[in-house]
């Protein structure tokens, strides 16, 4: 409240429900960041190894990345498949409940002083690799490479209220749930199984489960470190 210089919490119920405009910043400045690229590089090694690299003879790939915020997540997405040449073939759909982080994530512009903890993620990651391979330095921002973008959809969605119309190979939904209680954890996981292909897989944050009455039994397990697991044939 003090960010937006409101007293007391009914004069912030009653803005965000009568001013669209701010309704939306209020949005971009709750919603967590993800804030680094090849965040947990160790994930990103054993999605490749375990499931990207799977994909290289599938045909109609497609990846769902859903209350996205930043964009990290997806532009470490992007470069994993330009590296394993997979970008032509692979459709992504990225989700945000705030449309100025749509266009944020568009825009796919990070601040310099953020690329050195960034850089050396992807180091991490690949050691013998340069983040800036991938991007462009413009003044006090880094860009990413645009051509990364050619498949790329991103939309303002709600996870609990709308629909898509897709079915998917990929769900990226990491670092999420620990913000729902039980209920919501539950309703989300279960939305996101019905957007999953059987046989599909989907990633959850290393300090997230998956183990909740009624959804369980949907998912095996790919590699229980880093939270990777595989919807089940037969279990749903």
């Amino acid at each position: 409240m003090l960010k937006f210089h409101f007293v007391n919490i009914d004069e912030l119920i009653h803005k965000v429900s009568t001013d669209d405009y701010f309704y939306g910043l209020f949005l971009k400045e709750m919603l967590v960041d993800t804030t680094e690229l090849f965040r947990d590089p160790e994930f990103w090694q054993e999605l490749k190894l375990s499931v990207l690299t799977k994909f290289k003879n599938y045909e109609d790939i497609k990846i769902l990345i859903p209350e996205c915020n930043s964009g990290e997540e997806l532009y470490t997405l992007l470069i994993i498949l330009d590296q394993l040449n997979m970008l032509e073939k692979v459709k992504i759909s990225v989700t945000s409940l705030s449309p100025l982080n749509v266009e944020r994530i568009k825009n796919a512009a990070i601040e310099s002083k953020k690329m050195e903890v960034n850089g050396a993620n992807f180091e991490r990651y690949d050691e013998n690799g340069n983040i800036f391979d991938f991007f462009i330095k413009k003044g006090p921002v880094a860009k990413l490479n645009a051509d990364l973008f050619k498949n790329v959809e991103i939309i303002h969605h709600n996870l609990f209220e709308d629909k898509l119309d897709e079915i998917y190979s990929l769900i990226l939904y990491r670092n999420k749930i620990i913000y729902y209680n039980q209920q919501l954890k539950t309703e989300a996981l279960k939305k996101l199984s019905s957007y999953l292909k059987t046989g599909g897989f989907i990633t959850i944050g290393i300090k997230e489960t998956i183990e909740f009455p009624g959804v369980e039994r949907e998912f095996v397990v790919v590699s229980d470190s880093e939270k990777i697991y595989k919807k089940a044939i037969g279990n749903l």
